[in-house]
């Protein structure tokens, strides 16, 4: 849904319109590849880094965990998708959204800088800051915390509010929680898709 650029004279920054829609669509993909891999990979342990994955493109300190772990991560795409359709900017709620809206940005803009997605923005007026994305960097986030999880450890975890991956689906003292029983978009896999082991993916 095209929702028209607002004009905000001396009013907080906000995605525009284009960007907006961008990443609507780049989340809802991302959502998808993410339920993929919670499909394909269940409970069991990533072991290396690879393209081919989106949920090892993640910190090591979440390869360890679960299919139900996986899908609310593969949800909090879903999440910030749904707050861009709706006109409103995608300001991330807990930790999980954090990282998500980290891997949109990054995509969205190298799409639209590239311009594949332009057919798709045909139809919104464009903006004079469409091509901006550093400082949704900026202002969509309080702080970077999450990003050191890249740097750090996955038992040295520590400095920061809810970096332990049991804690990224917490709500964040200043954010509204969204709604518990709002379930899921896709339905969870077979039980004989998500036995133990380990998934060994190469580089």
């Amino acid at each position: 849904m095209y929702v028209p650029d607002r004009w905000t004279g001396d009013a907080l920054p906000e995605l525009r319109s284009r960007q907006r829609h961008a990443v609507a669509t780049t989340a809802v993909i991302l959502a998808d590849w993410a339920y993929d891999d919670a499909d394909e990979i269940g409970d069991r342990r990533i072991h290396a880094m690879t393209a081919r994955s989106l949920l090892s493109e993640l910190p090591p300190c979440t390869w360890h965990q679960n299919l139900g772990w996986r899908r609310q991560m593969a949800r909090t795409f879903d999440d910030l998708a749904g707050d861009a359709q709706s006109g409103a900017d995608p300001l991330p709620r807990c930790t999980g959204e954090e990282m998500a809206l980290h891997i949109v940005l990054i995509k969205a803009a190298g799409q639209h800088l590239d311009g594949e997605p332009d057919h798709l923005l045909g139809a919104i007026p464009p903006h004079p800051n469409d091509t901006d994305w550093i400082s949704p960097m900026d202002f969509l986030f309080d702080d970077y915390d999450v990003l050191t999880l890249f740097d750090i450890a996955p038992d040295h975890i520590g400095g920061g509010l809810n970096l332990e991956p049991e804690s990224w689906f917490i709500a964040f003292d200043h954010a509204a929680a969204r709604d518990r029983w709002r379930g899921f978009r896709r339905r969870r896999p077979s039980p004989h898709r998500s036995g133990g082991g380990s998934v060994q993916i190469a580089v």
